[in-house]
């Protein structure tokens, strides 16, 4: 249930930080592995690498991170829906592509992401990103 208000009380803040741990995992985590083993495998199996193998690590790279910026589009993550949470917009729906986009892409950038952090390690019920988008964290 979404507690007054609608967004998550500061008291369950910490269920952010294990979605986005589960986030990391599966949506970054999975393709950049993938990839370091497809390099190992095949540097194993010839002498001399190949072109295509550098291409597809960077490949592996920007799936990683397009899967983190669309992370939240329909309403929640991985991460989210296994600790029992979901973003919606100011209307109450859940969150689309575009606010996913917005409110992921400032976890991206150097330095504010680290203002990012320190927001949901205060308390704060909304991160800086969720401001920008116009979502809110809820319980589900």
């Amino acid at each position: 249930m979404p507690s007054p208000g609608g967004t998550l009380p500061p008291e369950r803040l910490w269920l952010r930080l294990a979605a986005f741990g589960v986030d990391l995992l599966l949506l970054s985590g999975a393709p950049l592995l993938l990839a370091t083993i497809l390099d190992f495998a095949t540097l194993l199996v010839v002498a001399e690498p190949p072109a295509w193998l550098a291409i597809a690590f960077h490949a592996a790279q920007l799936i990683a991170v397009g899967l983190f910026l669309c992370r939240d589009a329909g309403g929640a993550s991985p991460g989210k829906k296994i600790v029992g949470l979901y973003l919606v917009g100011g209307d109450g729906i859940p969150s689309g592509l575009l606010a996913s986009l917005v409110r992921n892409a400032a976890l991206l950038l150097p330095i504010w992401n680290v203002v990012e952090l320190w927001a949901v390690l205060q308390g704060s019920v909304r991160r800086p990103g969720d401001r920008v988008a116009g979502t809110f964290l809820v319980e589900s």
